[in-house]
């Protein structure tokens, strides 16, 4: 394995993405009206968001009561647009699939997550204490959050069109 591959999977790794992908279906859980379980179609959208330079960068700088509507404009109303980043979200939500099968994995077996029969991921209701993880980690799962509770006020419609994803 290479170096950057090595250091990619220290970064990237299930363990880190089960982290993330629990505190996204929390967030959405809470910020749903009727605290439903995350569309498992909107999981595939978090590490491609958050483990990716562009989008975790808009995501971090925009404020979590602005929406995902603020987040998305950012790549076209900056003076160097990067529509590019916002648009190719699909293709890595499709490259990273395994990625984030692993990460899920990991999360059901280590009773993080709770897969639903109508294709919903529930977070168990774990103890989240931030001090405990490096700043990286806590940024991470930050930025899970605001898309949790950004998701969880839109249809998956409005998702898809905002984001320029099919599911």
């Amino acid at each position: 394995m290479t170096d950057l591959g090595h250091e990619l999977r220290m970064v990237q790794n299930p363990a880190l993405g089960a982290v993330i992908l629990w505190r996204f279906a929390r967030a959405y859980s809470e910020a749903s009206s009727s605290h439903s379980p995350a569309p498992l179609c909107l999981a595939a959208l978090v590490l491609p968001m958050v483990w990716h330079e562009d989008t975790a960068r808009n995501l971090a700088s925009t404020q979590k009561k602005s929406g995902l509507r603020a987040f998305a404009d950012k790549f076209t109303d900056t003076k160097e647009s990067n529509l590019d980043a916002l648009v190719t979200i699909h293709e890595r939500v499709i490259r990273w699939r395994s990625k984030t099968l692993a990460s899920l994995r990991m999360a059901h077996g280590c009773g993080l997550l709770r897969l639903e029969l109508k294709g919903g991921i529930l977070a168990f209701d774990k103890d989240w204490q931030p001090a405990k993880h490096s700043p990286a980690v806590r940024s991470q799962a930050n930025l899970a959050e605001k898309l949790g509770g950004w998701f969880a006020s839109l249809s998956l419609l409005e998702i898809a069109t905002i984001l320029h994803v099919r599911f």
